[in-house]
């Protein structure tokens, strides 16, 4: 697994707000559920920002002139419909096995400064709702929608509970 992890210059002062190890967790949380979805090689970036660049991206992308917390721009994998007749776990399962070329999941924009607003108000930590938004980019990587219909909301969080729990693995595993 390849992943490219960086930070614009105004996400800084708000990488500050995790330690090296709280950084470190999140990276190992992340590598495990990129092992556990896939069997083979793919490549991910991720960008930390501030929400002036993501309000940027947000109107430049989705014609959105507002901040949001995670922005997920997919690469080689193509967008996907649920199946009523598909559990979750066969929707992932079909999502990560069919696209047999597809190697570069794509990008993921995380605002550090939505998520620290976020964390607060959901009552979690930051390195919580940084893992809570990895996960939810990464579904939308993987073609999935959840802004059709009401179904596909519930889908897609289902999904994202899946993929979560794929992110707690043993150290060994790392």
């Amino acid at each position: 697994m390849v992943v490219e992890i960086s930070f614009t210059e105004n996400a800084l002062r708000w990488k500050k707000l995790l330690s090296e190890k709280d950084w470190e967790e999140i990276i190992t949380f992340l590598n495990c559920i990129l092992k556990n979805l896939f069997q083979k090689e793919v490549y991910l970036s991720i960008l930390f920002t501030d929400d002036t660049f993501i309000q940027y991206l947000n109107r430049q992308w989705r014609k959105k002139d507002k901040p949001t917390d995670v922005l997920s721009f997919p690469q080689d994998f193509p967008p996907r419909t649920f199946s009523e007749k598909l559990s979750p776990e066969e929707e992932l399962k079909e999502a990560t096995e069919k696209c047999l070329s597809c190697k570069v999941l794509g990008d993921i924009v995380i605002s550090l400064e939505r998520a620290f607003y976020q964390s607060k108000e959901y009552e979690i930590t930051l390195k919580e709702e940084i893992k809570r938004l990895l996960v939810h980019g990464l579904v939308h990587l993987l073609g999935f929608d959840h802004e059709i219909n009401e179904d596909s909301e519930k889908k897609f969080q289902s999904v994202e509970r899946i993929v979560y729990t794929f992110g707690i693995c043993q150290a060994n595993q790392k």
